[in-house]
């Protein structure tokens, strides 16, 4: 086994004040999946209206904002409902020099044409296709894992030009049932990036004492994409700071994550990692020509 107990090609990733959330649909969520509750969407910046969201974006880029995560709460029927905001989107990508990405969930061809023609560059797609996971967890009573399959595959073919799977581990409350299968889907796609996540119990949330998957557990995935995937690898932001010492440094001695998002200083400073203001699933295409690799 190689250990690397030194400088590493690895990006730390910290979007802070260069890459921001926005909610389109304010705190309000159709799902009110088990692990959120519409807890994360607090964290996030609100325009309740196109107006607003370009009104919030102009503002945000003479602050010096490089992009913006488009999100929000589900519909009923697992997709975020962006279509108004589609025009305005577009309006913001004529208008100005900046990155846009979005949580879009299960899109059909029709949506995904027109997420493409706003001129959206990236999709952060969550790809789950344990069906306990999306009735139970999600709350998606009529859909399977093949309907996450068919809308992931659906955008790779008529979405924006990146389409970057994420994968939450953990998320069947704390096992790890069919992630390796979801692995298998999302490279069948060969995305530049696969990013995982892990549950992180959170406050609140009928999640809230779950027990979280183990290190060994989730490094033996892990290792498993490295095998399989030819990408970079990304560990998300969604990940519990209990596990962060501990994993964070075992996956980067290691050697087998490409991209890591919020490390402790600590870790930082062991592994000597690059900085870079972004979300952790924008292709490096899009990063340099933004100018978001400041070290």
């Amino acid at each position: 086994m190689n250990v690397n107990n030194g400088s590493t090609n690895i990006k730390g990733f910290i979007p802070g004040f260069k890459y921001v959330s926005i909610s389109i649909t304010g705190r309000q969520c159709s799902l009110m999946c088990e692990y959120c509750r519409g807890y994360y969407l607090r964290g996030m910046k609100s325009a309740s209206t196109p107006k607003q969201l370009y009104d919030l974006v102009r503002q945000l880029y003479k602050e010096g904002v490089k992009g913006i995560l488009i999100s929000g709460g589900f519909n009923e029927n697992g997709y975020l409902p962006v279509e108004p905001y589609l025009p305005t989107i577009k309006q913001i990508k004529n208008e100005f020099d900046i990155v846009v990405s979005i949580h879009t969930g299960l899109v059909n061809e029709a949506l995904a044409t027109k997420l493409r023609e706003a001129k959206i560059d990236v999709v952060d797609y969550e790809l789950i296709i344990d069906d306990d996971v999306i009735r139970n967890v999600m709350h998606l009573y009529n859909k399977k894992g093949e309907d996450f399959i068919k809308a992931y595959e659906t955008l790779h073919k008529y979405g924006p030009p990146y389409i970057i799977p994420h994968i939450l581990i953990g998320a069947n409350y704390g096992k790890i049932t069919m992630e390796f299968e979801a692995v298998n889907t999302a490279i069948t796609t060969n995305p530049e990036i696969l990013v995982l996540l892990i549950l992180n119990p959170t406050l609140g949330t009928p999640m809230q004492f779950t027990e979280i998957p183990d290190v060994d557990e989730v490094v033996e995935l892990v290792r498993y994409v490295r095998r399989v995937f030819n990408g970079q690898i990304s560990l998300g932001c969604m990940r519990p700071l209990s596990t962060k010492h501990v994993l964070d440094n075992k996956l980067c001695e290691l050697g087998i994550i490409d991209r890591i998002v919020n490390p402790l200083r600590s870790t930082y400073d062991r592994f000597k990692l690059s900085i870079v203001n972004s979300c952790c699933s924008i292709p490096d295409e899009l990063l340099k020509n933004h100018g978001m690799i400041i070290i």
